[in-house]
């Protein structure tokens, strides 16, 4: 009977001590949660940061660092409360060189019993201003000959439209000796044609808007010469000007000659 009583007592307090480790948490949220997006140089990104915690908070920490080097802390500051909601403008970092720059941003937390939790956000950031390459000299065939009708812009390599990895190709038909002037896309790219875009000093800033307020199709059709098309592979704009366009007799060398900047 001694030994039960015994047992007993320490039982209740073994589950005692595990109900007590279970009720002492830190939860923290970061809205908005996306990981991995590419941001532009002195864009606004407004934070929420979301605290529950069973012991009064004490601190909050945001730490950034830059292509894993350059570390700075934006905010340090002293909390109270179980249940916190923090507003955090943030601006990225102007970025001048052509190179993509990997931000971390670090969220710390601790109570005032010196328990932490953390959470990370992570993107890249590229400069607003920074003047597209270009390649000149690509040329696409009609598909009506033998040779390459199809074409990979973020390669500049010529293809056939039987390939479906390409991303642009004639459409001319192929008992048509008359070049379409249309291209379409098996990759399920969108067309915009802007003949107002200013090309020669094109940056990815003006080419992400001029795509966004443009009107998109499936297919971009009366091809001519001095137009400017605009389309995005995977998150990456690619702006495209015709230099020629050639509709010889017969179909052999019919063709559209362009320079391309991404």
């Amino acid at each position: 009977m001694r030994y039960s009583i015994v047992s007993y007592i320490l039982l209740f307090f073994i589950f005692s001590s595990c109900e007590r480790q279970e009720d002492v948490f830190i939860y923290m949220s970061i809205n908005p949660s996306t990981q991995n997006e590419i941001k532009n140089s002195d864009e606004l990104i407004d934070f929420t940061v979301t605290i529950s915690s069973s012991s009064s908070m004490s601190e909050l920490f945001i730490i950034q660092t830059i292509n894993n080097s350059m570390v700075d802390t934006l905010l340090s500051k002293n909390i109270t409360g179980t249940d916190i909601q923090e507003q955090f403008l943030y601006t990225t970092p102007n970025i001048q060189e052509n190179d993509t720059s990997i931000i971390k941003l670090l969220f710390y937390c601790k109570d005032v019993n010196e328990r932490s939790e953390q959470r990370a956000k992570v993107f890249s950031v590229i400069s607003s201003d920074i003047l597209l390459n270009e390649t000149t000299g690509h040329t696409m065939y009609s598909a009506n000959s033998t040779k390459y009708n199809a074409y990979d812009l973020l390669n500049g390599l010529p293809m056939y439209s039987s390939d479906s990895t390409s991303h642009i190709s004639d459409n001319t038909d192929s008992l048509s000796n008359i070049l379409s002037r249309e291209w379409m896309s098996s990759s399920g790219l969108l067309f915009a044609k802007f003949n107002n875009f200013d090309y020669a000093n094109a940056t990815s800033q003006t080419i992400k808007e001029a795509y966004e307020i443009s009107l998109k199709k499936e297919f971009t059709d009366n091809i001519s010469v001095d137009d400017i098309i605009i389309t995005m592979i995977m998150n990456k704009y690619i702006v495209i000007k015709l230099i020629y366009v050639i509709d010889d007799i017969g179909s052999e060398d019919d063709k559209y000659i362009f320079s391309i900047k991404q």
